[in-house]
């Protein structure tokens, strides 16, 4: 056979190759395209005390992503995710921005309202938007988008619901348990002296009794805020079920309340930390519907949850934080898709996603208020609900219509 022949039938054999070999041929028959990927960057607590309500939340937040893409895809493109652990220490916040920025992240998922004040102006600089769950300010700023309100926003709600529903005798005795240093209990500090200021004579207020993070003896604080009618708590991890155990085995016996972050986002380690006769008069104000409600939802979640978690389904379906997270999910996909929409997938950016954020307009069942944003005002929840738990039935039973705070809540 001739040299020549012999090239041309290897060349022959070479290209019969490339076309039957996948991945060697760039347009071979079958072959799925690359499509552009959104980076979702997720600034959380892993490891710091918030851990156990902050993996739930996240893991909600990615389950509805998980179901969007099996159930209804984003078309165009597809979305990953990259996390930094900032302890609950704020000092890491900016560098795990950074970090999450040389991920390629186009969008900030952040979980502490604190993350969200500290990274507000850096966003703006680099066009990428934040999107998390609460609130420090009623954000004006046009890079900053929350679920839930402020401190100020939960606690007016909290007080607003114990002034309007008290039956005792004189003005209902109000305290307050939390950490010094703590960005949630000083927001909850600033929204007392503003309730009391614009609501004299509702509540006759005892204090505040801030210990350092971590403290598991309360021997001083409970000594303090046992005249109590109600104990408010923003308290977060082990804190919350010692407080509540050592209370009770001091005698108090009026009732404790927290909005979404302590007592509801905790209480797992409620139930195996204090015992069942101990569990009387807990009260949370949330925003959401609660698990058992058919609603869309709260259906939607519950169905993720038991295809997710199957192992650990029963205790999922008892906190806040699955909640939280599918929520934050919902609104942060649904501006995702309307981005792709209104620009095209290989087209979307930060401020395709940012401009996308600004015009969410949901009504979703189960819920207070229309889910919108406006120009004053970056958050979508406002009215609240008061729910209390009922130790026998391990659940919590609505006890309040709609509370829709007034002076804290921006324009």
């Amino acid at each position: 056979m001739s040299q020549r022949l012999i090239k041309t039938v290897a060349f022959i054999l070479l290209a019969v190759l490339l076309l039957t070999l996948p991945g060697l041929a760039g347009c071979a028959e079958g072959e799925e395209e690359e499509v552009p990927e959104i980076v979702i960057g997720i600034l959380t607590d892993s490891t710091g005390p918030a851990a156990y309500g902050c993996t739930q939340t996240v893991n909600g937040f990615k389950d509805y992503f998980r179901m969007v893409e099996e159930k209804d895809p984003i078309p165009g493109v597809s979305i990953s995710f990259a996390s930094y652990d900032m302890r609950t220490d704020y000092s890491r916040v900016p560098p795990g921005y950074v970090w999450l920025k040389t991920q390629g992240a186009m969008l900030m998922g952040i979980i502490h309202p604190s993350s969200m004040d500290i990274l507000a102006s850096r966003a703006a600089e680099d066009q990428i938007p934040l999107a998390g769950t609460t609130a420090v300010a009623l954000y004006q700023n046009e890079w900053a988008f929350t679920m839930y309100a402020t401190n100020a926003v939960q606690i007016e709600a909290i007080l607003m619901w114990i002034a309007d529903t008290w039956q005792g005798e004189g003005l209902p005795k109000v305290g307050h348990v939390g950490y010094s240093g703590y960005t949630t209990t000083a927001g909850y500090d600033a929204g007392i002296d503003a309730f009391l200021e614009t609501n004299p004579g509702e509540i006759d207020y005892v204090g505040t009794q801030a210990a350092p993070t971590g403290t598991s003896t309360w021997a001083s604080e409970v000594g303090k805020l046992m005249d109590c009618d109600f104990i408010i708590m923003t308290c977060v991890g082990p804190g919350v079920p010692s407080f509540i155990r050592e209370s009770r085995a001091r005698g108090y016996t009026g009732a404790f309340v927290s909005g979404i972050e302590a007592i509801p986002g905790f209480m797992k380690s409620i139930k195996g930390g204090v015992s069942s006769d101990q569990l009387y008069s807990l009260y949370a104000v949330g925003y959401w519907p609660w698990w058992g409600q058919d609603v869309a939802y709260i259906n939607d979640l519950e169905e993720a949850i038991q295809e997710y978690h199957s192992g650990e389904a029963e205790d999922l379906m008892k906190e806040s934080g699955p909640i939280s997270g599918w929520g934050w999910g919902l609104y942060v996909a649904d501006a995702i898709r309307r981005a792709v929409e209104e620009v095209g997938a290989e087209n979307v950016d930060g401020a395709a996603i940012r401009d996308a954020l600004a015009e969410t307009n949901l009504t979703l069942e189960g819920f207070g208020n229309t889910w919108s944003f406006t120009e004053n005002r970056h958050v979508l929840c406002l009215a609240q609900k008061a729910y209390e738990y009922d130790a026998e039935e391990d659940d919590w039973t609505a006890v309040s219509d709609w509370v829709t705070p007034v002076y804290s809540v921006g324009s």
